[in-house]
């Protein structure tokens, strides 16, 4: 694996602006003017008129709509997302109980008490609904069932629905809780299926990222895939069209959610920026996706954790990476190894790489919101992220196996099950020293500004140090 030419890229710098240059300005600058608005208090503040739903919040209301998402289901309720129709528009979130189940594509009229998202100390839940434009919530509203017809696209979009559901149920019926819930989380998107004990547990060991879908999440899913299939001994044009596919297919095993879609892009140009090493044009490419998601949703860059930390790891590995892949092959170099010890642990040099450099530049994202810092997370990746490979591979063939053979789904999903467990009982070991964790009060955007600065310059600094090397 080569690294970036740090001389093209530097002495290019020297030369006029191109029309491609210009054009990256020009997203650059739209990425700019949107963070400036974000930070004004009225900021892309929602006013909703008379043909809005929303408007009529703090009202009892009856109205008719069909549910337009997946329902949320945690283990005491159901959260609908419902497109209202008629002369109101405008999307509202319904909390009911979990029976009767209502789930995508169901005609409701719904009666109750419509209100706005309530504010809480530390969690703004109206901005955080507001990305998804949803202004309004109801809580265990009365709801009928009623018909109504959906258009082709619709339908379509629940079948992929229906798919991934299916493919949930296969995991329940063949494999024990918490195993179940944590497989759903890693390969179909369920993060609520795991529970809330669990989620600290791996917050806290720096493991979050293996069941929150992001583009350094299916960055590292990506890289583990190519490392796992060359270590297989195929050739690594074969390998490389077997993770695009992948990269196709899983926002499809998701049912196309956005933060999916959103990941598998940005974590696609990620996977790029390591493998082909265009830097230019890749950096062009990714200020481009986040300025056209930006376009469609301006509150992503405020509101949405999970665009902020893809959007800041993906630069962390564009630009960081590099530097650990120079060592790695100094390394090399040095220890002589023979080709099968060299794989494994140049992979696991890799793993470290990439954990690493997600680490360093979501830092300051994670101590903003979460407020706590993971000492021990850089061990808990190199021991839990090699499972990556194998556990995808093990589901996908145990699911498929299951459909072919179900009576023999137990032995199927038995090498899953094994690697499910490792992940707890490594987490929950490694989760046990006081000091695994630290909880850092009072970091604010200030402090994480003048640490975005000073990781600037040191990076700036490296990349003219290896160019005057190169010259």
């Amino acid at each position: 694996m080569s690294v970036f030419s740090f001389k093209k890229n530097y002495s290019s710098s020297q030369k006029k602006f191109s029309s491609a240059q210009i054009f990256f300005i020009i997203n650059l600058s739209f990425i700019g003017l949107i963070f400036i608005l974000s930070l004004l208090p009225t900021g892309f503040k929602h006013e909703s008129s008379k043909d809005e739903i929303a408007y009529y919040n703090g009202r009892r209301l009856t109205f008719t709509g069909y549910v337009c998402e997946e329902a949320d289901v945690d283990y005491k309720s159901r959260r609908l997302t419902v497109c209202v129709l008629g002369k109101k528009a405008g999307q509202v979130l319904v909390t009911t109980n979990l029976y009767p189940q209502y789930d995508y594509g169901d005609f409701l009229m719904i009666s109750g008490e419509l209100r706005s998202p309530p504010t809480f100390t530390d969690f703004d839940y109206g901005n955080y609904l507001a990305r998804y434009n949803i202004y309004s919530v109801i809580y265990y509203p009365k709801i009928e069932i009623v018909t109504g017809r959906l258009s082709l696209g619709q339908k379509i979009f629940g079948c992929l629905l229906d798919a991934k559901q299916f493919l949930a149920a296969k995991i329940n019926t063949n494999l024990p809780e918490p195993e179940a819930g944590l497989a759903k989380a890693i390969l179909l998107g369920y993060r609520r299926t795991v529970l809330q004990e669990d989620l600290e547990v791996f917050s806290r060991v720096g493991l979050s990222h293996m069941i929150a879908i992001s583009g350094s999440h299916i960055t590292i899913m990506s890289a583990m895939l190519i490392n796992f299939l060359l270590a297989f001994g195929l050739r690594r044009r074969l390998a490389l069209k077997i993770v695009f596919v992948f990269l196709f297919l899983y926002p499809l095993i998701t049912g196309l959610s956005a933060s999916a879609v959103r990941s598998a892009i940005m974590g696609g140009l990620a996977f790029l920026a390591i493998y082909y090493c265009r830097h230019s044009s890749l950096i062009r490419a990714l200020i481009f996706s986040a300025a056209v998601m930006l376009a469609f949703n301006p509150r992503l860059l405020k509101s949405d954790i999970g665009f902020q930390l893809s959007f800041m790891a993906i630069l962390g590995i564009i630009y960081i990476y590099p530097f650990g892949e120079i060592l790695k092959d100094k390394l090399r170099n040095k220890l002589k190894l023979k080709k099968r010890m060299e794989k494994i642990i140049m992979t696991l040099i890799d793993t470290v790489n990439l954990t690493l450099v997600s680490q360093i530049v979501i830092l300051p994202i994670a101590l903003v919101n979460f407020k706590q810092l993971s000492v021990i997370a850089p061990l808990a990746n190199v021991l839990v992220l090699w499972t990556f490979s194998p556990l995808l591979a093990g589901l996908i063939i145990a699911l498929f196996l299951s459909i072919i053979m179900p009576f023999l789904g137990v032995l199927w999903f038995f090498p899953s099950y094994l690697l499910l467990k490792y992940i707890f009982v490594v987490s929950n070991f490694l989760a046990e020293p006081s000091w695994a964790a630290i909880t850092i009060k009072g970091f604010n955007w200030l402090a994480g500004a003048i640490y975005y600065g000073i990781l600037f310059c040191l990076v700036i600094l490296g990349r003219r140090r290896l160019a005057t090397r190169f010259n």
